[in-house]
C-alpha cells in the first residue's frame, strides 16, 4: 500500500526541521538553565547546516556537506546517521563572567524566540500538507 504521508517529501523535510529545532530548544534551555553554574559553557549548533545536511539525506546524499569527504574512490563510505548534530561550545562569546561562564540571557532569549518561529513554521507548513492529503482521501479522487 502507497503511504501517503511518509512519502511526501515536504512533510518528510518538515518533520526533520522540527525534528532539529526540537534539539536545539534542549540546548537552549540547558544554557538557560546554568545562566548561574560557574564555569559552565554554553552549547549549540549550527542549525541551518544541519538541516541542509538533514534535506540532503531525503535527497538520497548521505553525506554531509560541512564535516567529511570520501577523497579516494577505494576508502571506505562514510556513513553519517546520526539523529542528532554535535552540540558545540559557542566560539567566543562577547564576554564571559569571572566565574569562567559564558551564558548570556539575552543571547539565549534571542535563539530560543528564532526556534520556536522556525519550530512553529515547519509545523503550520506540515499541517497544510496534511490537509491536502486528507482532502484528497475525502474526495475520493487523487490530484
Amino acid at each position: 500500500m502507497f503511504d501517503l504521508v511518509s512519502s511526501n517529501p515536504m512533510i518528510q523535510a518538515m518533520d526533520r526541521s522540527m525534528s532539529l529545532a526540537n534539539q536545539r530548544l534542549g540546548l537552549i534551555a540547558g544554557n538557560m538553565a546554568n545562566l548561574d553554574t560557574p564555569g559552565y559553557r554554553a552549547q549549540d549548533f549550527n542549525f541551518q547546516a544541519a538541516l541542509k545536511d538533514e534535506l540532503n539525506r531525503l535527497d538520497g546524499n548521505n553525506m554531509p556537506t560541512h564535516t567529511l569527504a570520501q577523497t579516494h574512490p577505494r576508502h571506505f563510505p562514510i556513513r553519517m546517521e546520526s539523529p542528532r548534530p554535535a552540540a558545540t561550545t559557542a566560539s567566543h562569546p562577547a564576554y564571559e563572567r569571572n566565574d569562567g561562564n559564558d551564558v548570556s540571557l539575552d543571547r539565549e532569549a534571542a535563539a530560543l524566540s528564532r526556534t520556536q518561529l522556525t519550530y512553529q513554521l515547519s509545523a503550520s507548513f506540515a499541517q497544510q500538507e496534511l490537509r491536502k492529503i486528507y482532502q484528497v482521501i475525502r474526495d475520493g479522487r487523487s490530484s
